[in-house]
């Protein structure tokens, strides 16, 4: 959907409807930011239909090829969706415009008013996002250039994430199940469990939830070991939902190649410190909502 452009007749309310359930999905499938923003003229019934003709071309002009605008059925209000994309961004892209239109002598008569909304909830119907921003546009029909929030979906939901620690130590392997049992991930929750070698790992099917997982393993193990593991989980056709660190006591370059260049994301040389493994794994996680 990211490649679409509208370049002829805009997109009305009713049309766009069905693109944004799509991208709603997205926001927690594939960790999609959108941020939608809404325009109205601050004068809009004194104003004809030429001169919003004149906004909605100069707004066509300005979107990028993976916005999308449209507008609404009053006639009376522009939308602007950006995916992948932040209310800061988006706030950017109002100023710009706002500093253009300013200094064009045919927008002179008239004065922007924008609100804004970042997405990151699946959690919202179509009509109840354009009301609540119609209702932040609305009253006030003096010429102010403005800017507003509706910040209700900008709260990112708790994502489950699927933990194996597969160690034959006894004692680490408690070490590492108290250690991530602990931890402390912000819109994340952890479901941690342990296993002594990759055989019991394959043989309790964990492994094939939808779910997010983070593996930490050896790469010495009995009966199955991690490389071997290794090799099952980047061949499963959702293999990128997997976040695999390979632990080991081969400090050598030539281990930790043959580890990176079958897929894993993290080598820790053992002995390592915890919190180091710790901050390793927030910052893992904090990657997928920057």
């Amino acid at each position: 959907m990211n490649d679409i452009k509208f370049t002829h007749d805009i997109m009305q309310e009713h049309e766009v409807e069905r693109y944004f359930k799509i991208w709603r999905e997205s926001v927690i499938r594939s960790r999609l930011t959108i941020t939608v923003v809404f325009l109205k003229t601050a004068n809009s019934t004194q104003l004809n239909e030429n001169v919003k003709d004149q906004v909605t071309s100069f707004l066509q002009s300005k979107i990028r090829k993976t916005d999308l605008l449209f507008q609404l059925s009053d006639g009376d209000h522009w939308g602007i969706f950006f995916l992948q994309s932040s209310d800061l961004e988006a706030r950017a892209f109002l100023k710009r415009i706002f500093a253009i239109l300013k200094a064009e002598r045919k927008f002179q008569q008239i004065a922007l008013k924008a609100s804004i909304t970042e997405i990151r909830s699946n959690n919202v119907i179509f009509e109840e996002l354009i009301n609540k921003n119609k209702q932040m546009l609305s009253g006030d029909e003096q010429l102010t250039w403005s800017i507003a929030e509706v910040k209700d979906y900008c709260e990112q939901p708790t994502e489950l994430v699927k933990v194996s620690i597969i160690e034959q130590n006894a004692i680490f392997r408690q070490v590492l199940e108290s250690t991530l049992n602990q931890i402390n991930i912000p819109y994340f929750s952890l479901d941690v469990k342990v296993y002594e070698d990759g055989y019991s790992f394959l043989q309790s099917d964990d492994y094939k939830s939808g779910h997010m997982h983070l593996i930490l393993m050896n790469d010495i193990l009995p009966l199955k070991n991690g490389l071997e593991i290794l090799h099952i989980l980047r061949h499963m056709p959702n293999e990128k939902k997997f976040i695999i660190y390979m632990m080991s006591e081969r400090n050598s370059e030539g281990a930790a190649l043959n580890a990176y260049e079958g897929g894993v994301d993290e080598y820790i040389v053992k002995p390592f410190n915890l919190r180091l493994l710790e901050a390793k794994i927030k910052r893992t996680f904090t990657r997928f909502w920057l």
